[in-house]
Protein backbone atom coordinates (compact mmCIF):
# COMPACT_ATOMS: atom_id res chain seq x y z
CA UNK A 1 0.00 0.00 0.00
CA UNK A 2 1.22 3.43 -0.91
CA UNK A 3 -0.78 4.98 1.92
CA UNK A 4 0.00 2.84 4.70
CA UNK A 5 3.48 1.28 4.76
CA UNK A 6 2.55 -1.26 7.22
CA UNK A 7 0.82 -3.63 4.63
CA UNK A 8 1.33 -5.13 2.15
CA UNK A 9 -0.16 -8.14 -0.69
CA UNK A 10 1.69 -10.78 -2.25
CA UNK A 11 0.74 -13.96 -4.52
CA UNK A 12 2.70 -17.43 -4.38
CA UNK A 13 2.26 -19.75 -7.03
CA UNK A 14 1.88 -23.63 -6.30
CA UNK A 15 4.48 -25.45 -7.16
CA UNK A 16 5.61 -28.26 -9.22
CA UNK A 17 3.64 -31.56 -7.93
CA UNK A 18 1.10 -30.59 -6.05
CA UNK A 19 -2.14 -29.98 -6.24
CA UNK A 20 -1.25 -26.13 -6.41
CA UNK A 21 0.43 -26.28 -9.53
CA UNK A 22 0.40 -23.08 -11.29
CA UNK A 23 -2.68 -21.55 -9.45
CA UNK A 24 -2.25 -18.18 -8.06
CA UNK A 25 -3.10 -17.95 -4.66
CA UNK A 26 -3.05 -14.17 -2.88
CA UNK A 27 -1.84 -13.11 0.50
CA UNK A 28 -2.49 -10.16 2.70
CA UNK A 29 -0.09 -9.09 5.64
CA UNK A 30 -0.06 -6.39 7.73
CA UNK A 31 3.46 -5.31 10.20
CA UNK A 32 2.02 -4.52 13.40
CA UNK A 33 3.19 -1.65 15.22
CA UNK A 34 6.09 -4.03 16.94
CA UNK A 35 7.25 -5.65 14.79
CA UNK A 36 9.94 -7.16 13.78
CA UNK A 37 9.48 -8.46 17.70
CA UNK A 38 6.51 -9.74 16.88
CA UNK A 39 5.36 -11.62 13.85
CA UNK A 40 3.58 -10.28 10.38
CA UNK A 41 -0.32 -11.09 10.06
CA UNK A 42 -0.49 -12.88 7.43
CA UNK A 43 -4.27 -13.65 5.48
CA UNK A 44 -5.13 -15.90 2.51
CA UNK A 45 -7.06 -14.06 0.07
CA UNK A 46 -8.13 -17.01 -2.31
CA UNK A 47 -10.47 -18.79 -0.50
CA UNK A 48 -12.78 -19.20 -3.07
CA UNK A 49 -15.60 -16.03 -1.66
CA UNK A 50 -15.10 -18.12 1.72
CA UNK A 51 -15.63 -21.55 0.27
CA UNK A 52 -12.66 -23.31 0.25
CA UNK A 53 -10.21 -24.70 2.53
CA UNK A 54 -6.80 -25.24 0.74
CA UNK A 55 -5.03 -26.90 3.50
CA UNK A 56 -5.74 -27.96 7.09
CA UNK A 57 -3.06 -24.76 7.38
CA UNK A 58 -5.16 -22.53 5.34
CA UNK A 59 -8.63 -22.34 6.36
CA UNK A 60 -11.38 -20.84 4.67
CA UNK A 61 -12.10 -17.28 6.71
CA UNK A 62 -8.54 -16.76 5.14
CA UNK A 63 -6.37 -17.77 8.52
CA UNK A 64 -2.79 -19.12 7.80
CA UNK A 65 -1.97 -21.37 10.29
CA UNK A 66 1.99 -21.33 10.46
CA UNK A 67 4.38 -21.52 13.38
CA UNK A 68 6.43 -18.85 12.63
CA UNK A 69 3.24 -16.50 12.85
CA UNK A 70 2.14 -17.76 16.21
CA UNK A 71 -0.88 -18.85 14.80
CA UNK A 72 0.15 -22.92 14.55
CA UNK A 73 -0.55 -24.85 17.70
CA UNK A 74 0.57 -28.03 16.77
CA UNK A 75 3.47 -30.45 15.92
CA UNK A 76 3.67 -30.48 12.11
CA UNK A 77 3.10 -27.10 9.98
CA UNK A 78 5.55 -25.49 11.56
CA UNK A 79 8.96 -25.35 12.00
CA UNK A 80 10.58 -22.84 14.33
CA UNK A 81 8.73 -19.78 16.29
CA UNK A 82 9.04 -16.46 15.34
CA UNK A 83 12.36 -14.73 17.15
CA UNK A 84 14.33 -11.86 16.94
CA UNK A 85 16.43 -13.42 13.76
CA UNK A 86 13.09 -14.53 11.79
CA UNK A 87 11.86 -12.43 8.47
CA UNK A 88 9.24 -12.04 6.10
CA UNK A 89 11.13 -14.11 3.72
CA UNK A 90 11.00 -16.92 5.91
CA UNK A 91 6.94 -16.68 5.99
CA UNK A 92 6.72 -16.79 2.51
CA UNK A 93 9.06 -19.64 2.47
CA UNK A 94 7.22 -21.56 5.09
CA UNK A 95 3.75 -20.78 3.14
CA UNK A 96 5.30 -22.44 0.01
CA UNK A 97 7.60 -25.23 1.46
CA UNK A 98 5.45 -25.96 4.20
CA UNK A 99 1.83 -25.19 3.62
CA UNK A 100 1.81 -25.80 -0.26
CA UNK A 101 2.71 -29.23 -0.28
CA UNK A 102 2.52 -32.54 -2.32
CA UNK A 103 -0.06 -34.53 0.38
CA UNK A 104 -1.75 -31.41 2.08
CA UNK A 105 -3.69 -33.86 3.83
CA UNK A 106 -1.00 -34.91 6.17
CA UNK A 107 -0.27 -31.54 7.39
CA UNK A 108 -3.58 -32.37 9.91
CA UNK A 109 -2.10 -32.94 12.98
CA UNK A 110 -2.52 -36.85 13.66
CA UNK A 111 -3.33 -37.87 10.25
CA UNK A 112 0.26 -38.48 9.10
CA UNK A 113 0.63 -41.01 11.03
CA UNK A 114 -1.81 -42.78 8.95
CA UNK A 115 0.66 -41.82 5.86
CA UNK A 116 1.82 -45.37 5.05
CA UNK A 117 -1.41 -47.23 5.65
CA UNK A 118 -4.08 -47.95 2.75
CA UNK A 119 -6.48 -46.21 4.26
CA UNK A 120 -4.59 -43.05 4.89
CA UNK A 121 -3.14 -43.17 1.18
CA UNK A 122 -7.03 -42.96 0.00
CA UNK A 123 -8.26 -40.45 1.65
CA UNK A 124 -5.19 -38.02 1.04
CA UNK A 125 -5.93 -38.72 -2.73
CA UNK A 126 -9.06 -37.91 -1.89
CA UNK A 127 -8.65 -34.65 -0.51
CA UNK A 128 -6.11 -33.97 -3.22
CA UNK A 129 -8.61 -34.53 -5.90
CA UNK A 130 -10.73 -32.42 -4.50
CA UNK A 131 -7.70 -29.51 -3.91
CA UNK A 132 -7.05 -30.03 -7.33
CA UNK A 133 -10.35 -28.86 -8.55
CA UNK A 134 -10.86 -26.10 -6.65
CA UNK A 135 -7.63 -25.36 -7.39
CA UNK A 136 -8.52 -24.65 -11.35
CA UNK A 137 -11.75 -23.05 -9.97
CA UNK A 138 -10.28 -20.46 -7.90
CA UNK A 139 -6.55 -20.36 -8.10
CA UNK A 140 -6.37 -20.24 -12.00
CA UNK A 141 -10.07 -19.58 -13.52
CA UNK A 142 -11.15 -17.24 -11.12
CA UNK A 143 -7.49 -15.61 -11.25
CA UNK A 144 -8.38 -15.22 -15.16
CA UNK A 145 -11.35 -13.58 -14.48
CA UNK A 146 -10.98 -11.37 -11.87
CA UNK A 147 -7.30 -10.14 -12.20
CA UNK A 148 -8.55 -6.29 -12.03
CA UNK A 149 -5.60 -5.33 -9.33
CA UNK A 150 -2.13 -4.56 -9.36
CA UNK A 151 -1.08 -8.42 -10.33
CA UNK A 152 -2.82 -8.23 -13.24
CA UNK A 153 -0.35 -8.19 -15.84
CA UNK A 154 1.93 -10.67 -13.62
CA UNK A 155 -1.05 -13.04 -13.88
CA UNK A 156 -2.20 -13.11 -17.24
CA UNK A 157 1.95 -13.13 -18.40
CA UNK A 158 2.04 -16.37 -15.98
CA UNK A 159 -0.78 -17.82 -17.62
CA UNK A 160 0.14 -17.36 -21.19
CA UNK A 161 3.70 -18.59 -20.02
CA UNK A 162 2.52 -21.28 -18.29
CA UNK A 163 -0.60 -22.40 -20.36
CA UNK A 164 0.83 -26.10 -21.96
CA UNK A 165 1.83 -26.61 -18.78
CA UNK A 166 -1.25 -26.23 -17.14
CA UNK A 167 -3.51 -27.85 -19.86
CA UNK A 168 -0.76 -30.83 -19.58
CA UNK A 169 -0.99 -31.35 -15.60
CA UNK A 170 -5.02 -30.72 -15.47
CA UNK A 171 -5.07 -33.29 -18.09
CA UNK A 172 -3.25 -35.95 -15.69
CA UNK A 173 -5.48 -34.57 -13.30
CA UNK A 174 -8.40 -35.31 -14.89
CA UNK A 175 -6.89 -38.80 -15.71
CA UNK A 176 -6.15 -39.94 -12.28
CA UNK A 177 -9.53 -38.05 -10.75
CA UNK A 178 -11.55 -40.58 -8.92
CA UNK A 179 -14.52 -38.27 -8.22
CA UNK A 180 -13.94 -34.78 -9.29
CA UNK A 181 -13.51 -35.44 -13.38
CA UNK A 182 -16.71 -34.89 -14.44
CA UNK A 183 -16.25 -31.19 -12.51
CA UNK A 184 -12.37 -31.41 -13.25
CA UNK A 185 -13.86 -31.75 -17.33
CA UNK A 186 -16.48 -28.94 -17.28
CA UNK A 187 -13.56 -26.59 -15.69
CA UNK A 188 -10.88 -27.86 -17.94
CA UNK A 189 -13.21 -26.76 -20.85
CA UNK A 190 -13.85 -23.47 -19.65
CA UNK A 191 -10.28 -22.90 -19.03
CA UNK A 192 -9.00 -23.60 -22.50
CA UNK A 193 -11.11 -21.13 -23.68
CA UNK A 194 -10.30 -18.43 -21.23
CA UNK A 195 -6.21 -19.57 -22.15
CA UNK A 196 -6.70 -19.33 -25.19
CA UNK A 197 -8.14 -16.15 -25.57
CA UNK A 198 -5.44 -14.41 -23.21
CA UNK A 199 -2.80 -15.77 -25.78
CA UNK A 200 -4.46 -14.32 -28.32
CA UNK A 201 -5.22 -10.76 -26.60
CA UNK A 202 -1.41 -10.80 -26.90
Amino acid sequence: SEDKIHLLSFVITGPKDTPYHNGVFEFHAMFPNNYPDDPPKVLLETTGGGSVRFNPNLYNSGKVCLSLLGTWGGDSGGGESWNKFSTFLQVLMSIQSLILVENPYFNEPGWEKSMHTKEGKKKSFDYTDNIRLQTIKWGIIDKINNCENEYKNFIINHFIIKKDEILETISSWIKESKSKKAQMEKAFDELKELLNNLVNKK
